[in-house]
């Protein structure tokens, strides 16, 4: 009985050092930022295939590679986007307040203060953002 006893406390024990020493330990480690989010520096941000930037003005995104390159560009709450493919040295104006072919009613009398892009290039092509 007292063996019994004596294994139920070591095991409570583990589990309160395990439950209250992992959380911590693990925030003090590792800081990641979501969705690799680039930052802007005087209105511009450089996106490799994969990141993704905020701009809540007008913007243009330029295809810096020498290859075909995708953009992703969602406004506001999401239901109003655009995926489009722009050339090698190419560029591409986008106005805040436009809407998509994509987007839904719901989005409909919704103020749009943000755009999300995000480079969604499957291989090298680097997109510089210009937000004016």
């Amino acid at each position: 009985m007292k063996s019994r006893n004596c294994m139920f406390i070591v095991m409570a024990v583990l589990t309160v050092c395990f439950l209250w020493g992992s959380p911590t330990w693990a925030a003090d480690e590792v800081t990641v930022e979501p969705w690799f989010v680039e930052s802007m520096e005087n209105n511009q941000a450089v996106l490799q295939p994969g990141t993704t930037t905020y701009c809540n003005k007008n913007f243009t995104v330029e295809n810096l590679g020498e290859e075909m390159a995708e953009v992703s560009i969602i406004r506001g709450n999401g239901d109003n986007y655009d995926i489009n493919q722009i050339p090698s040295g190419g560029k591409l104006g986008y106005k805040l307040q436009d809407r998509s072919v994509f987007a839904t009613g719901a989005s409909e009398g919704n103020w749009v203060d943000e755009a999300r892009i995000v480079n969604s290039t499957l291989g090298n092509a680097n997109l510089k953002i210009h937000c004016k």
